[in-house]
């Protein structure tokens, strides 16, 4: 029989006109999330007597602001001042991910682009 296993952070956010809830800053840190990094998340939501549930990835941002896909707000009936009880089972640290490249892979998505010297090219394409 498999184990349940703890979700890394469990928390209550009130959900905005864009379908956005901010991720704590104290979770954040408590868990080393920097920008660039992703989340998968579980979100429930009361309806009557029950609960809804869906899943998605974020990507964490500056400011902690996650957005909830439309097609999930839709179907689970997320309004605007809807609160929602958020369980982040993973993260995806860049990091981790890309060693020594993740410095640059955190500015490209921030900036979405990086002008680059012939040495940086080069480097890049060093294996």
């Amino acid at each position: 029989m498999k184990e349940t296993k703890e979700p890394l952070a469990k928390f209550h956010a009130k959900v905005t006109r864009g379908g956005q809830f901010t991720f704590p800053l104290w979770t954040r840190l408590y868990h080393n999330l920097d920008v660039g990094d992703y989340v998968e998340l579980i979100i429930r939501v009361k309806q009557g007597d029950g609960v809804s549930r869906g899943m998605f990835v974020a990507k964490v941002v500056d400011k902690g602001n996650i957005t909830i896909p439309k097609g999930l707000r839709d179907q689970m009936g997320i309004k605007k001042d809807s609160i929602v009880e958020v369980l982040v089972i993973k993260a995806y640290r860049l990091k981790d991910l890309f060693g020594d490249r993740s410095e640059l892979i955190k500015q490209l998505s921030l900036t979405k682009y990086k002008l680059l010297t012939k040495d940086e090219e080069k480097k890049l394409l060093s294996f």
